[in-house]
């Protein structure tokens, strides 16, 4: 695991932490884990991590998603992507914001792929059921490819947040973005379902398409990714 996802371990650890304390951070851990032996031997592990606390003046949110998969011994998948934003808040559900974000994947053909956006956001939507978040910013992303050469190109970001609240104990969630760089665009993609099983302890189906429309020689622009984890929340 590279630096930048380490430090949001710590991070996460360290607000966990706090919150305890505080009861002003809201956190959650999900796990996901595939072992299988005999005619084939594959273990697949999936960690997500989310924490948030959304102040009078200010919103924190980070995020880290690790994904490992192995086959006969040998890693087939291995990737990290973390991000952090902040949120401070204008009047009537408006706000300006700042987002760092950070990519490693050992077989999407780049070493790392980092960004910097800034920009404005918005609650679109609000009320029992459901809330819907808008956001749009300018920024800059550096790639850095196997060769150990680097690019950077400036970005336009937008992205929406989307969750409905089908019961008490039921929760879908859609979320979309899309990096519009001025040589490639990565877009992102989350449907999930999730269903509480008891106290905290829910159960979660999710689906991830990750689309990169310039991706080096011999790489595929387009990966999907389906899990079921377990999430504790806190």
């Amino acid at each position: 695991m590279g630096q930048v996802p380490l430090g949001f371990v710590c991070t996460l650890v360290w607000v966990c932490s706090a919150s305890a304390e505080e009861r002003l951070w809201e956190s959650s851990v999900e796990l996901g884990a595939v072992a299988t032996s005999g005619n084939t031997e594959e273990r697949n592990i999936k960690f997500n991590g989310d924490t948030a606390r959304d102040g009078e003046s200010m919103k924190h949110k980070a995020h880290l998603d690790a994904l490992r998969n192995s086959r006969g011994g040998i890693t087939t998948a291995q990737k990290y992507y973390a991000y952090y934003q902040l949120d401070f808040k204008l009047a009537d559900h408006h706000s300006l914001y700042g987002r760092f974000g950070y990519t490693d994947d050992e077989f999407s053909g780049f070493n790392s792929q980092t960004d910097f956006t800034a920009g404005y956001a918005r609650k679109l939507l609000d009320n029992d059921r459901a809330t819907l978040d808008g956001s749009m910013g300018l920024g800059i992303r550096s790639s850095e490819l196997a060769t150990g050469e680097s690019e950077d190109e400036s970005i336009v970001r937008i992205a929406f947040d989307y969750v409905y609240n089908i019961s008490v104990s039921a929760v879908f969630k859609q979320s979309l973005s899309s990096e519009i760089g001025s040589d490639s665009t990565i877009s992102r993609s989350e449907t999930s379902l999730s269903a509480n099983i008891s106290g905290n302890l829910a159960m979660k189906v999710a689906l991830n398409i990750n689309n990169n429309s310039e991706v080096p020689v011999g790489t595929e622009k387009t990966d999907t990714e389906t899990a079921i984890t377990l999430v504790y929340s806190f």
